[in-house]
């Protein structure tokens, strides 16, 4: 049994470990494509304006040695993205309280397959797994679910240091996951068209909201 354990955890480090090179060189070869395009731009207006004596070579040097310090000044710097949460200074607890125990045979925490980064202070506090082909977003395992979801249950294994998004999201709002809440009815179309299973890091993803979606799709 432990050493089923061990394989378990091997695997699942190695697929996170696929992640994080597949997220790293999917951002850099973006990246590069973004930056040939933005220089390629760049060059073509330059020429033109130097061709027209419009601007000096002097001019353009200058130009560019002040954006440069303005930019070093305010501390913004060229990398591969990554994000993180900010919450209201406290955030609250789900406004409707969802009977789960009940719910749990018909929508398999369904919402455990929805999206979120973490906060700084979440991920400082390292109670939670953040995925490392998309930082810092929640861990998702291989079948789409949060990492931290108990399979044999769907129960939360880490519920009572949940991130605060965790905290204030309920089922009840979400029409995304209930066609109809008190009828217990899933909205199967939205989810098998949304939350189908993915390997590959994704750019877009079905997020996690605090309050209600609305009509929102994506982020």
């Amino acid at each position: 049994m432990i050493g089923e354990t061990h394989a378990a955890d091997a695997a699942e480090l190695a697929r996170q470990t696929e992640r994080a090179q597949l997220f790293i060189h999917t951002a850099l070869g973006r990246n590069a494509i973004r930056l040939h395009e933005v220089e390629s731009f760049a060059f073509g207006v330059l020429d033109v304006l130097l061709s027209k004596g419009i601007v000096s070579n002097d001019e353009v040097s200058a130009a560019v040695e002040r954006v440069r310090d303005e930019t070093s000044a305010r501390g913004e710097a060229l990398g591969v993205g990554v994000a993180l949460r900010v919450d209201e200074a406290s955030a609250p607890e789900a406004t409707v309280v969802v009977n789960c125990e009940e719910r749990m045979p018909i929508c398999h925490s369904i919402c455990c397959k929805l999206d979120f980064p973490l906060t700084v202070e979440e991920v400082e506090a390292g109670g939670v797994k953040w995925d490392l082909g998309r930082p810092y977003h929640i861990r998702h395992d291989a079948e789409g679910f949060c990492t931290h979801r108990d399979r044999a249950t769907g129960f939360c294994s880490t519920y009572g240091s949940r991130p605060g998004i965790c905290r204030g999201y309920s089922c009840a709002q979400d029409t995304r996951i209930w066609k109809d809440f008190d009828r217990m009815e899933l909205n199967t179309e939205w989810i098998e068209a949304y939350l189908q299973k993915r390997e590959e890091p994704q750019a877009m993803a079905m997020v996690l909201y605090r309050g209600r979606p609305d009509s929102q799709e994506a982020s």
